[in-house]
């Protein structure tokens, strides 16, 4: 284990044409579980990209595990794992073939192990990339990336083509390694199921600007639907953190501050009658839209 921070980026910068990627500045910590949310277009395929060296930033500084690209490459790629979307070159190897080439690049590389992911994913190893079913492809990839045992793993819509057997196979997987080993995880998604099932934490990126990281917990805990009763309710500008309001067919507000909403109700006699915490995708298109403001 280390106590350098997996993932620093500071004043990073992606200029590609018209679109422009950051400043961002954001750092992960160790052993959690990040998922990238944002509309399509947002950036997402292109940081990671970056953060794989197969893009250069602009301008900005980006270190993964305390190297940078510029003097310690060899570093990085030993201490990461990538599964983009889709692998893109492989076409003409089989998997054992791919395990050729990626498994002498990792100290941690056990090939006992990797039969074992390629088994409970039911993939086959003599079979070409190329001619493998979508979902085959997605788990021949997730399969090398897991083996690799590497402290950082990026993953780009890592449940695309996955049927459910599988996605739970993935969760597993990831629940088990994360008790022998401290990994920090990355993946961008459009997939609500996927947030609820992997991620701790979530990063929003939108129109190349990010915010965050926010617990997810703590998320479902501050945003909740309210149904109010009282005698003079006041308006929606005078309640602290909430962010709409109706009275059809009953008194109800949502708030994205769960305690300073209640305490001010509380104080000014409003009985709530109900309460509920937001479904995780409007929640989600709640903050993405509160970002674009």
């Amino acid at each position: 284990m280390t106590s350098l921070s997996p993932l620093r980026l500071e004043r990073f910068v992606k200029q590609r044409d018209d679109f422009r990627l950051g400043p961002i500045d954001v750092v992960l910590e160790p052993g959690l579980t990040y998922a990238l949310v944002g509309p399509n277009g947002s950036g997402k395929t292109t940081l990671l990209k970056c953060l794989m060296n197969l893009m250069k930033p602009t301008s900005g500084k980006l270190e993964i595990f305390g190297h940078t690209y510029e003097r310690e490459e060899q570093a990085i790629k030993t201490q990461t794992a990538f599964v983009p979307d889709p692998l893109d070159g492989c076409e003409p190897f089989t998997l054992w073939q791919m395990r050729d080439f990626i498994g002498g690049w990792y100290a941690s590389w056990d090939d006992d192990d990797f039969a074992r992911r390629a088994a409970s994913f039911r993939i086959p190893l003599d079979k070409r990339y190329g001619k493998m079913s979508q979902g085959e492809r997605k788990k021949a990839a997730l399969t090398l990336a897991l083996s690799t045992h590497a402290p950082l793993l990026l993953l780009d819509e890592p449940t695309n083509g996955l049927d459910i057997a599988s996605r739970n196979r993935l969760k597993q997987m990831l629940v088990e390694d994360a008790e022998i080993m401290e990994r920090t995880v990355l993946l961008s998604t459009h997939s609500v199921e996927d947030i609820r099932q992997f991620a701790d934490c979530i990063l929003l990126l939108r129109n190349g600007a990010l915010e965050g990281p926010y617990e997810k917990d703590a998320l479902s805990a501050s945003w909740r639907r309210l149904w109010l009763t009282g005698e003079a309710l006041p308006s929606l500008a005078d309640i602290p953190g909430a962010v709409e309001w109706s009275e059809v067919p009953f008194p109800q507000l949502v708030t994205c501050d769960r305690t300073a909403t209640l305490a001010f109700l509380s104080e000014n006699g409003i009985q709530i009658t109900k309460e509920q915490p937001l479904p995780l995708d409007e929640l989600l298109d709640r903050l993405l839209e509160k970002s674009a403001r």
